[in-house]
């Protein structure tokens, strides 16, 4: 009897160890789980968006999880990650207005405090809805963690944000409430 316990006991070590061994041979990139985080995303325009398209330079300053001056809350879920928390920074050239329906493609990368990265590519739409601006991303994750994963990501303003439009400085800076969620296919 003592006999086959040593054996069961055994064979689960094994089965253990082999199963480390499995885990720890896929790549470290490989789609290891999923993500779902809240945030900000600081926004400034410059010049600032008016009703008037034209070429403007758009900076985001984006914070999931991560509280500053711009961010006053955030959570991140991460299930198969050591991933709490992720920052971005974008700097891109757009044809923009308050009122513009905007259709762009792009790359993002997010780092997060597990000292990993996601980078996925894009396609995003605006529009207004009720009383905000919703813009929303859609992409794969193309390297880093998560690879091969779907991303939805929004970012909501309200429109009393945009009041500005009007004026001659028009709209310079935007807090966007952040959700981002990154599944398997």
């Amino acid at each position: 009897m003592i006999a086959m316990k040593r054996l069961t006991t055994l064979a689960g070590l094994v089965a253990l160890a082999l199963g480390d061994a499995t885990l720890a041979s896929a790549p470290a990139d490989a789609a290891t789980g999923t993500i779902s985080c809240t945030g900000w995303s600081y926004t400034t325009y410059s010049p600032g968006l008016t009703n008037t398209i034209r070429p403007t330079t758009v900076t985001v300053d984006g914070r999931l999880n991560v509280i500053d001056a711009h961010s006053p809350t955030g959570t991140c879920l991460a299930l198969g990650s050591g991933a709490t928390a992720g920052t971005r920074n974008v700097t891109a050239l757009l044809n923009l207005s308050c009122n513009a329906v905007l259709t762009e493609t792009g790359t993002e990368t997010i780092d997060w405090n597990d000292g990993r990265s996601t980078s996925f590519s894009f396609t995003a739409t605006a529009a207004h809805i009720g009383s905000n601006t919703v813009l929303t991303e859609t992409g794969t994750v193309t390297s880093g963690e998560f690879l091969g994963e779907k991303v939805v990501e929004t970012f909501t303003a309200p429109n009393l944000a945009f009041t500005d439009c009007a004026t001659e400085t028009g709209v310079t800076d935007l807090d966007y409430a952040t959700v981002l969620t990154i599944l398997p296919l």
